[in-house]
């Protein structure tokens, strides 16, 4: 034995070793801190791990040949073979692991972004009501999107969003396939029955990967708000504590409080909630969730998540340019300044003061309130994907399309997540990226108007025209009334040197029967068709009467034409102060 380490010695292969341990110790560190900080996927750091497990064994094989040059003659290229061998598989692991992370268009590959967590589909419960009763599946659709929201606040458990397992209430797929599709391992199905004066709820918990039941209760009360929460709230919990998820004190008494005694409220709520939730972009639809949670607040004052909702409806009106900033944008921020005066834990008051500060250009203290929305519901989608849009404006381009496809990651079908991800790849020029996921998202939605209108924009900013314009014509097709489409058009006409055609689009603005267009989308049109004298008169009247428009117009590409001439850095200093 005493011989062996002696001759281990004096071929230096145990320095060796030593020496690589330790090397490979540090770099795995910094590897893994490095990952964590940018939301890199673990299977990276698996190959990692794995190319250096690979290199140890081969390095202990060169340490002994090569020890053994003093009394021994050794061919270059048996030590050329032993390194191939060993690069052959580094190169092999490395390659292997980044092409399983985020940017992989297979849904089941999510998975591997949270393998270190317990992950849910909730999906949508059935009910006995017929299809006629709007009321009582309203309920039902309230009480699981609820349910949900409790859930997404448990940062140590992936809960799929709404959007996303809504695609399967119909479905004649089994859990195993939904499971895959979703990217999560257990699986929540049941059925909710509200029948005069009472509500019946049950559910079961279920392991996708051997369809093993893991948890199942029945709940069966008096149809009262208290009761309601109280059987969310033990649903929530119950659940948790199945997948053996880490509950906080403070996160378990949020799960519990009860936002409203009062039921009336609530269903009304719940209407208005089912609106936005539908996901919507009909001036109609958004108008009626304005008035039905108003109504809601005339029900109860103080019930803060009402209040939260309008703000959001105005936002969303004001975002799809139904209404101008002075029509919606004070309300949205009454409403979500009284709802954290009632409940300063209300998660999406903090994400819609967010988007009010965002819209107003007050970056620091919007980038505060999407962060502490985010705190008090890891799990939301819609916080991660609104968060990226701030981080856009303030440059920081590699976290907007990380927050954006975590945003996807908890809600891989949605077609507002892919949206969203389209407009952050078009914002940062990521063209190619962009039209991909446009794809993908047409796939999802044939007929979605926003894919096709950021496609054709990002076909004419890599010189395909006709393919833009295209697009552009079915977006205008599909949705008529929205004001961002038509100047779009008129930009690739411009951009292509089609100066007529992007003067007689222009022209039609606000006649009738056609949307008035944008001040600052007037604006990129005239820059693209090399009259700065007017692309800086409609930017200053953008200025004065449209400011919220401004917020991403430094990330926009289609302003490159206005970059090179001073007045443009000018512009931006004054936007930055006001």
């Amino acid at each position: 034995m005493s011989n062996v380490l002696g001759r281990l010695r004096e071929r230096r292969v145990i320095q060796w070793a030593v020496a690589y341990l330790a090397g490979a110790w540090l770099f795995l560190e910094a590897l893994g801190f490095v990952a964590d900080r940018f939301g890199w996927p673990p299977s990276l750091v698996r190959g990692a791990i794995i190319v250096a497990a690979v290199g140890l064994p081969a390095l202990l094989i060169l340490a002994w040949y090569h020890g053994a040059k003093a009394d021994q003659h050794v061919r270059g290229r048996e030590l050329l073979a032993l390194a191939a061998l060993f690069a052959i598989a580094a190169v092999s692991v490395a390659l292997w692991a980044p092409t399983r992370g985020p940017s992989s268009p297979d849904l089941a590959d999510q998975t591997l972004l949270t393998a270190d967590r317990p992950s849910l589909a909730v999906l949508p419960f059935t009910t006995r009501a017929p299809a006629e009763d709007e009321e009582a599946l309203i309920f039902s659709a309230g009480l699981h999107d609820d349910l949900i929201t409790q859930l997404s606040k448990i940062g140590t458990l992936k809960v799929i969003s709404r959007t996303s397992v809504m695609r399967y209430r119909d479905t004649a797929l089994g859990l195993p396939e939904i499971a895959r599709e979703l990217g999560v391992a257990t699986v929540m199905e049941g059925g909710v029955d509200r029948v005069g004066g009472r509500v019946r709820v049950n559910v079961q918990l279920i392991d996708a990967q051997n369809d093993e039941h893991l948890w199942a209760e029945t709940y069966d009360e008096h149809l009262t708000a208290a009761n309601i929460f109280a059987i969310r709230s033990d649903l929530a919990l119950e659940v948790a504590r199945a997948l053996r998820a880490t509950l906080t004190p403070d996160v378990e008494e949020r799960i519990e409080a009860r936002p409203t005694e009062i039921l009336e409220a609530y269903d009304v709520y719940a209407r208005a909630h089912f609106l936005g939730t539908k996901g919507s972009t009909i001036r109609e639809d958004l108008e009626r969730a304005v008035d039905l949670y108003k109504q809601a607040i005339e029900l109860d004052p103080d019930f803060a998540q009402a209040h939260a909702g309008l703000a959001h409806a105005y936002l969303n009106l004001h975002g799809r340019g139904y209404l101008s900033a002075a029509e919606s944008l004070p309300q949205a921020e009454a409403a979500a300044t009284r709802a954290l005066e009632l409940d300063e834990t209300v998660a999406d008051a903090h994400l819609a003061l967010g988007g009010y500060l965002g819209t107003a250009v007050r970056s620091d203290e919007a980038e505060r309130e999407y962060l502490r929305a985010i705190e008090l519901g890891p799990g939301d989608a819609r916080a991660h994907a609104e968060y990226s849009g701030l981080l856009l404006t303030l440059k920081r381009f590699d976290e907007s399309v990380t927050a954006a496809r975590r945003a996807i990651e908890l809600d891989p079908l949605s077609t507002a997540g892919r949206r969203n991800l389209v407009a952050k790849l078009l914002f940062t020029r990521s063209y190619r990226d962009a039209i991909s996921e446009a794809e993908t998202l047409l796939e999802l939605e044939p007929d979605n108007a926003d894919a096709l209108y950021f496609m054709g924009v990002s076909q004419a900013l890599i010189g395909e025209y006709e393919s833009g314009l295209t697009r552009l014509r079915r977006a205008i097709e599909l949705n008529p009334d929205d004001p961002y489409y038509p100047p779009a058009l008129a930009y690739i006409h411009a951009a292509a040197g089609q100066r007529e055609e992007a003067l007689q689009i222009l022209a039609q603005s606000g006649t009738l029967g056609t949307p008035e267009m944008p001040l600052k989308e007037v604006a990129l049109v005239y820059g693209a068709l090399g009259e700065l004298d007017r692309a800086f008169e409609y930017l200053d009247r953008a200025f004065e009467t449209e400011r919220s428009s401004l917020v991403y117009i430094d990330a926009d590409p289609t302003a490159d034409a206005l970059r090179a001439d001073p007045r443009f850095e000018a512009f931006l200093e004054k936007l930055a102060r006001e």
